[in-house]
């Protein structure tokens, strides 16, 4: 099963992280616009763990410019999510 991740928003600010697992669509619960920097890192440290746990079994599938965009919003430094570009 292969898993992708997409953000959601416009141009300006990223509001909500996409989690696709075939035709099952997750999204974090919280406006990241709105939300702080402590929401902020909590919503990052669980994605990373979430993807841990999910890559080993599945493949996870997310674009450079998305991993890169996902990584600043939830202030992760050691290219977490960008181990999984493609």
């Amino acid at each position: 099963m292969k898993i992708k991740l997409g953000i959601r928003g416009s141009t300006d600010a990223i509001n909500h992280i996409i989690v696709k697992i075939d035709d099952l669509m997750l999204i974090n619960a919280n406006n990241l616009f709105l939300a702080g920097d402590e929401e902020r890192i909590k919503i990052g440290k669980n994605l990373v763990q979430l993807l841990d746990s999910l890559s080993r079994d599945h493949e996870i599938s997310v674009s450079e410019n998305v991993a890169n965009e996902i990584e600043k919003e939830l202030n992760l430094k050691n290219n977490e999510i960008k181990k999984y570009s493609n």
